[in-house]
């Protein structure tokens, strides 16, 4: 459909994991982030993931170095897993709201393109998104910045040593939430699909980690405020709850577990929900069922609270994300759908938004408009 030289990639830069889909590559990795260093003792008794595909094998192992091709200034860091391995006490995720304006933020989105990459030089063109209620203030600057040229260098990993460039062309930029709607009703070729959701009332749910985005649909058209809105609740809530049990479990020992969400992100991720304690292990999984038990009351709650004048004139309710397959037996709504692949709901929107940008350009050209 494209050039060879041409990649067209949807990207949903989440709080929790960077999410990027090239129709070829589907790449996940938690944001986790570090200053990369030397590595002296940490490869001491170390091995790289062994099993896997090579694009697997190198998630594992991202040391990078990320430079901004137009300043010059390059920036070495430990990605992933590979960071929470090497500097637990400095790894942490992205929370500015303004990724655009984050320089660690558009690393890892940088390097999860250079993992797609099938060149070692590539062109971009790349559909994104930010949460529902920054998306007025933040669109344009973000189609701004999210172009130029970068490299990554990897420093481990089956790519260790390979430099990949990449100039990213032209951005658009979307509600986090618009971008499932489009992968439900809109093909990269540009036909229309499930035409049922283009008529009526159709409500999108994505709940995320820190957010859940909400949008309403009326006709295939976003409703603005209050019909469409973010609200403050996420995952980061329920990591929140079991928190607070998993301290009043171990209050009266002499030094009772005080942890947080981040922690507790890698003990769910990784540990299966044990938490390693005396010896032994604390099994999290019954207290994390409840809170997302009761994540999903709250979160139904407060959105049907905005959407009275209509609630009985909805006939569709889009479930995406990863958090939403989590707490979706819990949603007490009806004609509730959870969509194919969920997580990548709307890096999957947001790439034909992408596909369908170059085919309006390629178009352009071709007819001389």
């Amino acid at each position: 459909m494209f050039d060879n030289d041409i990649m067209v990639a949807g990207a949903d830069p989440g709080f929790g994991a960077i999410k990027l889909n090239t129709g070829a590559e589907k790449i996940l990795f938690p944001a986790l982030i570090c200053n990369g260093s030397e590595r002296i003792f940490s490869i001491l008794g170390a091995s790289e993931k062994e099993s896997g595909s090579d694009l697997e094998r190198q998630i594992a192992s991202l040391d990078v170095i990320v430079k901004n091709n137009s300043s010059g200034v390059e920036r070495h860091y430990f990605m992933g897993s590979l960071a929470e391995q090497l500097n637990p006490k400095e790894v942490h995720y992205c929370w500015d709201e303004d990724k655009s304006n984050d320089e660690e933020a558009m690393a890892l989105l940088i390097v999860s393109i250079a993992l797609a990459q099938p060149n070692f030089k590539t062109n971009i063109y790349l559909g994104t998104g930010v949460p529902v209620k920054y998306y007025a203030a933040l669109k344009d600057k973000y189609e701004n910045e999210l172009k130029g040229s970068f490299s990554v260098t990897f420093l481990s990993g089956p790519l260790k040593g390979a430099t990949r460039s990449m100039n990213i062309l032209r951005s658009r930029v979307l509600p986090q939430s618009y971008g499932v709607f489009v992968k439900e009703t809109l093909a990269e070729s540009g036909e229309i699909r499930n035409k049922d959701y283009l008529r009526g009332y159709v409500l999108v749910i994505d709940p995320g980690f820190r957010t859940t985005d909400v949008a309403m649909f009326y006709d295939g058209v976003m409703l603005d405020p209050p019909n469409s809105f973010s609200l403050e609740r996420g995952l980061q809530w329920a990591y929140g709850g079991v928190a607070a049990k998993l301290r009043g479990m171990t209050q009266s020992n002499a030094n009772p577990i005080e942890t947080g969400d981040q922690e507790l992100d890698k003990v769910f991720r990784v540990g299966g929900g044990f938490y390693p304690w005396n010896n032994g292990a604390i099994d999290l999984n019954p207290i994390m069922q409840n809170q997302l038990r009761q994540l999903a009351t709250d979160i139904v709650r407060e959105i049907m609270k905005t959407q009275t004048a209509v609630a009985g004139r909805i006939h569709t309710i889009l479930i995406s994300g990863k958090v939403g397959e989590m707490i979706y037996d819990y949603m007490n709504l009806e004609n509730k759908i959870l969509i194919d692949d969920p997580q990548f709901g709307n890096a999957n929107g947001f790439r034909v938004v992408a596909a369908n940008l170059v085919n309006n350009l390629t178009r352009r050209v071709e007819f001389g408009s």
